[in-house]
C-alpha cells in the first residue's frame, strides 16, 4: 500500500515538504532558543536581527536545501531541464516563499503575538500548498518535444 501511494507525484511531494519541513522547524526551534538563545543578532553596527527573523533565515536555508534535493530526485524525477537551472528556478520560488513566510510569521507574531514556533509552522503549511503548482510548471517543468 506505502509503494502504491509513493506512485502519486503529489503525495510524494508533500511527503518531501513534510521532511524540509520537519528539518526546518527543527532548526528554527534550535536556532531560536539555543543558537540565538532569544536574543538580537547583531552583524556590524547598524544591522541587528531578530533572533526570529535569525532563526528564519538559518532554518529555511536548511530545509530549501533539503527540499530541493528531495523534490528534485524524488518527485520530479522526469524534468529534462539542466540540473542548475532548476536549482536557479527552485531558489527563485523559494525566495517568493520566504518573503510569504516572511510576512505572514509578523502578523502572527506582532500583531496575533503567537509564539515563534507555532507561528513558523502555521506559516509553512500555509504557503506549502501553492509552492507545488509553481515548481511543477516553473521549476521542474518537462518541455513539450
Amino acid at each position: 500500500m506505502i509503494k502504491k501511494l509513493l506512485q502519486n507525484k503529489i503525495i510524494r511531494y508533500f511527503f518531501s515538504a513534510g521532511i524540509a519541513t520537519g528539518v526546518d522547524v527543527s532548526v528554527y526551534f534550535i536556532a531560536f532558543n539555543f543558537i540565538y538563545q532569544k536574543q538580537d543578532v547583531h552583524l556590524f553596527h547598524w544591522v541587528a536581527l531578530s533572533a526570529p527573523t535569525a532563526s528564519l533565515a538559518l532554518s529555511y536555508t536548511c530545509g530549501l536545501i533539503t527540499n530541493f534535493l528531495i523534490t528534485k530526485y524524488l518527485v520530479f524525477t522526469e524534468s529534462d531541464l539542466r540540473g542548475i537551472h532548476q536549482l536557479a528556478r527552485y531558489v527563485m520560488v523559494a525566495m517568493l516563499i520566504l518573503v510569504l513566510n516572511y510576512f505572514m510569521m509578523s502578523f502572527l507574531i506582532k500583531v496575533l503575538e503567537w509564539y515563534p514556533t507555532i507561528s513558523r509552522i502555521v506559516s509553512a503549511v500555509s504557503v506549502g500548498m501553492i509552492s507545488f503548482v509553481i515548481h511543477k510548471f516553473y521549476s521542474f517543468k518537462v518541455s513539450k518535444k
